[in-house]
């Protein structure tokens, strides 16, 4: 009875629209009372729809199927995703073709970057974001500015 321990929560469709379901949570469980049963209290709690299937009435059905598309995909650009202003941030291509310069999407977007090659003589790139303001821009890594080969959205996090 694992599925309904102590703040495990659940879907049940509702009687009067059956195209609605309600989220519980388990406050108490009761197994001893009554021989062969299973008593517990529960609480309407809030629908976590970034996790949860509520339509399908599943507790944490996307968390696991991301995790898992996450962990198949390999990146070509290579650095962390999310960054902090004013710090400096290291990139490099994880491919076999590593001819091209580093490109920046947009004209005005706050980011130096400072060329490097990595001592298996990989391109890299130096990224730093000059703005206080949180953001994002995409890193690009191709052999001209038109025919870009790898991508990167990088989302800038503000400063707390």
């Amino acid at each position: 009875m694992k599925q309904f321990k102590r703040y495990s929560k659940f879907y049940l469709k509702d009687a009067e629209s059956p195209d609605d379901n309600t989220c519980w949570r388990v406050e108490a469980t009761d197994s001893i009372s009554t021989k062969g049963i299973l008593e517990f209290t529960a609480v309407e709690y809030y629908a976590n729809e970034t996790e949860d299937d509520v339509e399908k009435g599943l507790v944490k059905a996307f968390v696991e199927k991301h995790i898992e598309s996450e962990v198949n995909q390999k990146e070509d650009i290579v650095g962390p995703t999310f960054i902090k202003p004013k710090l400096e941030y290291e990139y490099y291509v994880e491919a076999k073709n590593t001819n091209g310069d580093w490109y920046i999407d947009g004209p005005k977007v706050p980011v130096t970057l400072e060329k490097f090659t990595t001592p298996r003589g990989i391109p890299g790139v130096k990224v730093k974001w000059n703005s206080n303001q949180s953001g994002s821009f995409t890193l690009w890594f191709g052999e001209d500015e038109h025919y870009k080969n790898f991508s990167k959205t990088i989302v800038v996090e503000s400063l707390f």
